[in-house]
């Protein structure tokens, strides 16, 4: 054993214990650095993180509740002026500027002039004050116009620099930019991904040194989405000239875009095969001057005040996700040549698509049992994607931060839209890979295509768009980054900070830490006795109770303290490298993955306010698939057929499934439609 330590009352015991359990320099500033980060993010928010008292307590079924979509008069107003004008502006050609590749000035005036861009914003800063749980609708019809618009949108207000400076910012600040950004004068973008740093942002390389009353900001940011000349964008960056220590010297800083380039500031746009229109770019900064006024939050803070805005921005992306799923299931079951209704903003499309048209075999191919069961699977997770998008949302507007349900809500939703962006690209077939030439058009040669354009080339919603359906397993932190490194961490942080590191700094001074290895052995084995008793959650005072909605409740809380036991004997198994045991705590088949399912199907199970027979089966589909994962069984023949049931559903105009998710979503056109093959030929 090494030599014992003094501990002074400003030692830094994380990284001690991880120096004493042999890590590298490198690993403990990183991970100590990241851990502080974690703890100060948390800080900022108020409440137990449900999430983790379930898995190791007694936990209140109600605080999974998503709640229900309630706006302000005001603020409903707003988001339905602001889709009719968006539905105009699509229908008449005009919501994109092909010359530009972005949307069009006009579209953004007029969405300025409504609204939008307040939305989000408090009215005392000249916004409409809507609430961070009204959100998740209003990004789901979005994504239907153009999940671009639903991208803006969330950057603008959910990353940065909206939440940023309502969080961390001075009174003056707040009165600087707020009221610009919501007249839409200020588009917002937050930088945090630099080249080299990946997904480790301890490594941060952009600096902002102190001079006088200034900050010199030298380095790169890359790529950022939504930054644009005469914008706002919130950077994340070391500090220096500050007398911080490494690894905790991290900023924020409200940066002005200039609206131009200049010796000391370059811009160059990305050429990207996803989010098309709008302005994804990098830029270097050269001793490029900002007012020192300009710091958001405390010096020292930037990461933890990064990571508490992502922790926002993942509901966001789950429910876009959601919204993908049907958008897909839509286009393999809706006809685009049989238009039932026309209201001058939205087509409504008969049934009898792809699926009812192409036979195989001698029948259309969506009677095939393998297909109804991937479609009936794509309808359960995108349901309980969506409700999992807006707990984000309705935890993170009542100032509470899981940040364990915000990652499950993230990685769930986008490896199921994954997962229905491949099968859909498997029922369509070759045609699939075939360029979009219609989009390839626009691209290219920067223009409308003329109306001998839009019937002779070919489209490829499906093929064409897998880079965005991809894209999301990537930003706001790649899924296989926070199942393995970012959910463990927030899964265990309470047993380490609580249990785990008195026992280490006992060890690293010498001492066997007796005290501290009998309370931990103490919560271990009342935990462990607890997660047996059938009564681990209450389900008193859920809305709408009954019997079936119930017991699908109490089994997803028992299914959690089962999972919470499994965390306590892997780290009572591995100890101090129990962190090191990814396959165990993180993804495919892990600790992490089995919650995820658990969540899902409890957040959903909430969700029904009565025992309808068709959202009960999905209900009961997710409870028998997170039943399977949590044992690591294959689905079951029972499973199959009850998602190949929910398929016939979503495929039967006459179902409520079909009436709620499917009507009334546009579909494209499907590429090299064999029913108009002498248009090609």
């Amino acid at each position: 054993m090494n030599a014992p330590q003094q501990l002074g009352p400003q030692a830094d015991i994380v990284s001690l214990i991880l120096k004493q359990a042999g890590r590298s320099a490198a690993e403990v500033a990183s991970l100590a650095t990241l851990d502080e980060a974690d703890r100060s993010a948390e800080r900022q928010f108020s409440g137990e993180a449900p999430t983790l008292v379930s898995l190791y307590g007694s936990v209140s079924a109600t605080e999974f509740d998503a709640g229900r979509f309630s706006p302000s008069p005001k603020v409903a107003e707003t988001m339905a002026k602001s889709l009719e004008f968006l539905l105009q502006r699509k229908r008449s050609g005009t919501l994109l500027d092909h010359s530009k590749m972005l949307f069009h000035d006009d579209t953004l005036r007029g969405l300025a002039e409504l609204g939008f861009f307040g939305l989000a914003i408090p009215e005392a800063y000249g916004g409409s004050g809507a609430k961070l749980g009204d959100l998740g609708p209003l990004l789901r019809a979005l994504t239907f116009i153009h999940p671009d618009i639903a991208v803006m949108f969330e950057v603008h207000n959910f990353l940065g620099p909206a939440v940023p400076i309502l969080d961390f910012g001075t009174e003056e600040q707040k009165q600087c930019y707020l009221p610009r950004m919501a007249k839409g004068e200020l588009l917002g973008s937050f930088a945090l991904t630099e080249p080299s740093v990946g997904a480790d942002p301890s490594k941060l390389s952009l600096t902002a040194k102190r001079v006088g009353d200034e900050y010199l900001i030298s380095g790169v940011k890359w790529p950022i989405t939504n930054v644009i000349y005469g914008g706002v964008c919130i950077l994340v960056l070391k500090l220096e000239g500050e007398n911080l220590s490494p690894g905790r010297d991290s900023g924020m800083l409200i940066f002005e875009v200039p609206k131009a380039d200049s010796s000391t500031f370059k811009m160059v746009r990305n050429r990207l095969t996803a989010f098309d229109y709008l302005w994804n770019a990098r830029f270097r900064l050269s001793e490029h001057r900002v007012s020192a006024n300009q710091l958001l939050g405390p010096k020292g803070k930037g990461l933890a005040q990064a990571f508490s805005s992502l922790a926002k921005g993942r509901g966001g992306i789950c429910v876009n996700s959601a919204a993908k799923i049907f958008k897909l299931l839509a286009q393999l079951i809706l006809d685009p040549n049989q238009v039932v209704s026309d209201n001058g903003l939205q087509k409504r499309y008969a049934p009898g698509g792809w699926i009812s048209f192409r036979n195989t075999f001698g029948k259309p191919i969506g009677t095939s049992p393998r297909i109804r069961t991937w479609m009936g699977r794509a309808v359960c997770q995108a349901l309980a994607g969506r409700s999992l998008g807006d707990l984000c949302f309705r935890l993170g507007a009542n100032g509470v931060r899981d940040e364990t349900q915000g990652m499950v809500a993230k990685v769930y939703a986008t490896k199921a839209l994954l997962n229905a962006a491949i099968h859909t690209y498997q029922i369509i077939g070759g045609r699939s890979v075939h360029q979009d030439e219609r989009r390839a058009t626009v691209r290219n040669e920067q223009r409308e295509l003329t109306s001998t354009e839009q019937d002779k080339l070919i489209a490829n919603f499906v093929g064409e768009n897998m880079h965005e359906f991809t894209i999301c397993t990537v930003y706001e932190g790649p899924n296989p980054v926070l199942a393995d490194v970012g959910a463990p961490n927030a899964m265990t942080r309470m047993i380490r900070t609580q249990y785990l590191e008195p026992i280490g700094a006992a060890e690293v001074q010498g001492k066997f830490g007796f005290m501290a290895k009998a309370k931990f052995g103490w919560f271990v084995a009342t935990r462990i006795l607890g997660s047996f008793s059938p009564w681990v959650g209450s389900v008193a005072g859920i809305r709408n109770p009954f019997p079936e909605k119930n017991r699908l409740v109490r089994r997803a809380l028992s299914r959690n303290r089962v999972l919470g036991r499994q965390i306590l004997l892997i780290i009572a198994r591995y100890q101090k490298s129990f962190m090191d045991q990814s396959y165990l705590l993180g993804d495919e088949g892990g600790v992490f993955d089995k919650l995820c399912h658990s969540l899902a199907s409890l957040v959903f199970a909430l969700s029904l306010d009565n025992p309808d027979a068709e959202y009960l089966k999905v209900a009961t589909a997710l409870d028998l698939e997170a039943e399977a994962v949590l044992h690591g069984r294959h689905p079951s023949a029972n499973l199959q057929q009850l998602w190949a049931e929910i398929g016939d559903l979503v495929m039967t105009p006459q179902s409520r499934l079909f009436q709620d998710l499917i009507a009334d979503i546009e579909v494209d056109p499907i590429p090299l439609d064999p029913r108009l093959i002498e248009r090609y030929i």
